[in-house]
């Protein structure tokens, strides 16, 4: 593959027809699949899962730069109303 090429598929930080497969397929996905027996599979089997699982999210959090604010708005996620910091 020549650097012409590379400079064709990978523009920015990654590749965009990757990320148009990925999204697509997770929007099929989601609107195909039970996602809620998915969820419900997913879910802590035992209060013990429950705190592990819980402290492997809050070390990601303690060595993450920000906090995403969508987390506290997610419909905004699909309105479009959210600018570039999620207000």
């Amino acid at each position: 593959m020549t650097n012409q090429t590379k400079a064709k598929e990978v523009l920015g930080e990654g590749n965009i027809t990757a990320a148009r497969r990925y999204n697509e397929a997770a929007q099929e996905h989601a609107q195909r699949a039970d996602v809620e027996a998915e969820a419900d599979a997913a879910r802590p089997r035992s209060d013990a899962e429950a705190k592990e699982l819980k402290q492997a999210e809050d070390a990601g959090r303690a060595r993450a730069k920000d906090e995403d604010p969508l987390l506290d708005a997610p419909e905004k996620i699909k309105s479009g109303e959210a600018d570039s910091t999620g207000r």
